[in-house]
């Protein structure tokens, strides 16, 4: 994995999910928010489900400590 300015922490209703979004989809658009704009045309890096952190799909858990900081510091979208 690797984390970098385009890469936002997005909480929902299942938990949270780390997206990796590219530049140009990061500029402002009206009607659009950057929560909308990951979701819509980013990459799912981790999802977290009740504390434990999972690679896309949800059936691999991430256990590795230092990614986990890593997910842990991502900037909320």
């Amino acid at each position: 994995m690797i984390f970098g300015d385009s890469t936002f922490l997005v909480h929902t209703d299942h938990g949270r999910i780390v997206y990796s979004v590219q530049p140009h989809h990061l500029i402002d658009r009206p009607g659009s928010t950057l929560r909308e704009r990951c979701m819509n045309y980013g990459h799912q890096m981790a999802v977290c489900n009740a504390g434990q952190w999972y690679r896309p799909g949800m059936r691999e858990p991430i256990l590795d400590t230092r990614t986990i900081a890593l997910l842990e510091r991502v900037p909320n979208a």
